[in-house]
């Protein structure tokens, strides 16, 4: 019975001394954001910068003020200089988005280049109609139905955002005509109704508003990943492909833009 006992003792004693091992966690490197966007649409066009900051900051980010960023149309040969509007906020003064042309965008920013390139399609889909369908599956709730025509020959790409009463529902859905060329697009944009996080409940007179982008390949793979990586994998997350060089996140989206408005209204009997 002594050396069980002794055993026990000269345990606790060991875990009695046991150094406390503090482990420094290192700041992680501030990424640079890039958003940018030029469309067959009047602007101006607009660029945000901005940067990640370490995991024990506050705030996730901060604008990035005093960056260059350069417009490139490559198609026509020419370039504008954007001017910054407010704190990592730069706007276009002269530049036209064309269809068909190739544009790049330049951003220096902390000792670092930048670049990535799009094209805005040639063809404009455009939305023919919106409509609401009330969901069979969750509480009646309301959903918006764009419609529009994909042309023949696959190879084109959408985004699609939704607004109501004008506030950004957050959450844009990248489709592809791989398996719908040609179709008559008749898709709900559904989404988790969660009113904290700005994803409104549609009601009956709400204004509702939705914005067809026609895209190139590499601005649907940046969504469609991003959607990806924001409501699966959480456990293992990976940033989205970004069309950027240089190691920036985001994305330069060269599109068409057709745009709806409509008025909820009650379902018929």
């Amino acid at each position: 019975m002594k050396i069980p006992i002794l055993l026990f003792m000269i345990a606790i004693c060991l875990l009695s001394c046991e150094k406390i091992i503090e482990v420094k966690l290192n700041d992680s490197e501030a990424m640079y954001i890039i958003e940018g966007e030029i469309t067959d649409a009047e602007g101006p066009y607009e660029v945000r910068v901005s940067r990640s900051r370490n995991f024990n900051d506050i705030n996730g980010f901060t604008a990035e003020s005093g960056a260059m960023v350069i417009l490139f149309d490559l198609t026509q040969g020419a370039a504008e200089k954007l001017k910054e509007a407010s704190a990592g906020v730069y706007k276009t003064a002269h530049t036209k988005g064309k269809r068909g042309h190739v544009y790049k965008l330049e951003v220096t920013a902390g000792g670092r280049v930048f670049t990535a390139t799009s094209t805005i399609p040639n063809i404009n889909v455009r939305l023919e109609q919106l409509y609401t369908q009330v969901s069979d599956y969750r509480d009646n709730d309301i959903y918006v139905v764009p419609v529009y025509t994909d042309p023949a020959g696959v190879g084109n790409y959408y985004l699609l955002r939704q607004y109501v009463n004008g506030q950004f529902i957050p959450g844009s859905v990248a489709r592809s005509d791989e398996a719908t060329d040609g179709n008559r697009m008749l898709q709900a944009l559904t989404y988790l109704i969660d009113e904290n996080h700005g994803r409104l409940r549609i009601k009956v007179g709400d204004r509702i508003k939705v914005s067809l982008q026609g895209v190139d390949k590499g601005v649907y793979d940046y969504f469609r990943t991003f959607e990806n990586t924001s409501t699966m994998n959480k456990s293992n997350p990976a940033n989205p492909l970004t069309n950027f060089s240089g190691g920036a996140l985001g994305v330069f989206n060269a599109c068409t833009v057709s745009v709806l408005e409509a008025t909820v209204k009650p379902e018929r009997p």
